[in-house]
C-alpha cells in the first residue's frame, strides 16, 4: 500500500503581520500535483492543520478545498489528527460531510471511530484509537494518537489501564499506549500517526520548551515496531530509519531559521513484514524567508529598492552611527516583503538595537524615546513626544 504523508500546514499563520495564504495556496495546488502522479492510496495528515484554534473562514475555506482535491471525491482515503495548534471540535464539525469524501478525524485519543463505510473504502475493524481500513481489497491498520498534554495522558492513562504506573515518565507512558494500541490486530501492515517531539530532534518549528527540554519529549527506542510511524510537530523534515519513523515536516517555511533546509511530503510504500520503502518529495519555496545585513542607512534603501520584485520575505538589519529619520525608514519599508527591519545603532558607549515589523508594533516612537534618553538622561515629556509625532507626520 502507498501512503503519503504530511503535517503541520498551520493554514492562516502570519509572519510578523504578513499574510501566508497565498503560498499556502501554491503548496496545495502543489500537492494535489503530487497525489495525482503518486496516486498514494493512503494520504496522512499528522496535526497542525491550522495555525490557531479559531481560524480565518478563509484558511478554513483553503482546507476544505484541499480535502476536496486531494480525496478525489472520496475515492482516496485520508486520516487526520489534531495537533496542538489545532481545535479538534472545529475540525470534526464537519465530520458527517467529511465521511462521504473519505476523510476520517480524529477528535481525541482512543476516540472509536463507526464501522462502515468512507467514502469509497471501508472501516472493517475499529479499537480505541485504532481503525482496520480495507481500501480497494487491500487492509491495513491505522493507530491514531492526536497531540496528548501530560495531564490529558495521565488522565486517559488511568482509564485504559488497571494497574497503576503514576511514576512512569511521559516516554514510558506513550510508548505503551502506542504498543498497546498496534497490539490489537496481528498479522497486518501497521501504521501509527501521532503528533509529538522526539527527543534529540531538531525542531526550528512550534514546539514548547519544555518539550525541548525533554519532561514531554519520546524517546525514539519507545515507539512501536510498525510498518511505518507517521509524525507531526517539528518543521524540520527527519527520518529515522531504525524504527521507519519520519517528521514530513511544515510544507513552506514559517520562521527565518527554517532556510537551512528543504521542505519536503514523504511517501511510504508498505510492502509488509516491517519492509517499508520511504521516499522524500521536495516542494518548491514559493517564497523564501532570508535575512540581509547592511552598513550605513543609503545602503539600505538601496537594497530594499533592489528587494522590490524579488519574492522572498526579508529580515533586514542595518549598523549605523545615527538615527534614521521617519521619511528614511518609510523609504526602506516601500518594499513590503521587508517583515522586520532591524537598526543596530552604534557609538563609543553602547550598542542599541531596535526592530520595526511590518505590523508596526515597535515603531519610531520608541527610538525617539530611547535616542532622547541617551542624550539627555532622562524620558522626554508626554508633551515633547506628541511634538515629535506631530512634526514627523508633517514629513508626509
Amino acid at each position: 500500500m502507498k501512503i503519503l504523508h504530511t503535517s503541520d500546514w498551520h493554514l492562516g499563520k502570519r509572519l510578523e503581520g504578513s499574510k501566508r495564504i497565498e503560498e499556502q495556496k501554491k503548496f496545495v495546488d502543489t500537492l494535489e500535483k503530487i497525489v495525482n502522479e503518486e496516486n498514494p492510496q493512503l494520504i496522512l495528515i499528522a496535526g497542525d492543520i491550522f495555525d490557531t484554534p479559531s481560524p480565518s473562514s478563509e484558511a478554513e475555506k483553503l482546507f476544505f478545498d484541499a480535502m476536496k482535491k486531494i480525496s478525489n471525491f472520496g475515492k482516496r482515503a485520508i486520516v487526520i489528527i489534531p495537533g496542538n495548534h489545532d481545535s479538534a471540535e472545529r475540525l470534526v464539525a464537519s465530520k458527517n460531510l467529511a465521511k462521504e469524501f473519505g476523510i476520517i478525524i480524529y477528535e481525541k485519543p482512543f476516540e472509536e471511530k463507526e464501522l462502515g463505510k468512507y467514502g469509497e473504502f471501508e472501516i472493517e475493524r475499529a479499537t480505541q484509537g485504532g481503525a482496520l481500513l480495507n481500501i480497494d481489497g487491500e487492509r491495513v491498520y491505522i493507530y491514531s494518537l492526536p497531540y496528548m498534554s501530560e495531564a490529558i495522558l495521565n488522565d486517559e492513562y488511568r482509564n485504559l489501564f488497571e494497574e497503576s504506573d503514576e511514576d512512569l515518565p511521559y516516554t514510558k507512558k506513550i510508548g505503551r499506549v502506542l504498543k498497546y494500541g498496534v497490539s490489537q490486530l496481528e498479522n497486518i501492515p501497521k501504521v501509527v500517526m501521532a503528533h509529538l517531539f522526539i527527543m534529540g530532534s531538531i525542531g526550528d518549528g512550534d514546539e514548547r520548551g519544555v518539550e525541548l527540554g525533554g519532561s514531554k519529549g519520546v524517546d525514539l527506542n519507545d515507539l512501536p515496531d510498525v510498518d511505518y510511524i507517521a509524525l507531526g510537530h517539528i518543521h524540520k523534515p527527519v527520518k529515522y530509519s531504525k524504527k521507519r519513523a519520519c517528521y514530513s515536516g511544515s510544507p513552506i517555511e514559517y520562521r527565518v531559521t527554517e532556510n537551512r533546509y528543504k521542505k519536503k511530503v514523504i511517501i511510504a510504500e508498505l510492502k509488509g513484514e516491517l519492509q517499508t520503502d520511504i521516499r522524500e518529495i521536495e516542494l518548491e519555496n514559493y517564497k523564501p524567508i532570508k535575512r540581509y545585513e547592511v552598513i550605513g542607512v543609503e545602503e539600505a534603501i538601496n537594497l530594499s529598492k533592489e528587494l522590490m520584485k524579488v519574492e522572498e520575505w526579508v529580515y533586514l538589519k542595518v549598523e549605523t552611527d545615527r538615527y534614521l529619520s521617519g521619511a528614511e525608514i518609510r523609504e526602506i519599508k516601500k518594499n513590503k516583503n521587508i517583515v522586520e527591519l532591524s537598526i543596530a545603532y552604534q557609538n563609543s558607549e553602547e550598542n542599541q538595537e531596535v526592530n520595526y515589523f511590518e505590523n508596526g508594533e515597535i515603531n519610531i516612537k520608541d527610538s525617539f524615546i530611547e535616542y532622547y534618553k541617551k542624550f539627555d538622561g532622562i524620558e522626554p515629556s508626554e508633551e515633547t513626544i506628541d511634538l515629535f509625532m506631530e512634526l514627523l507626520g508633517g514629513e508626509e
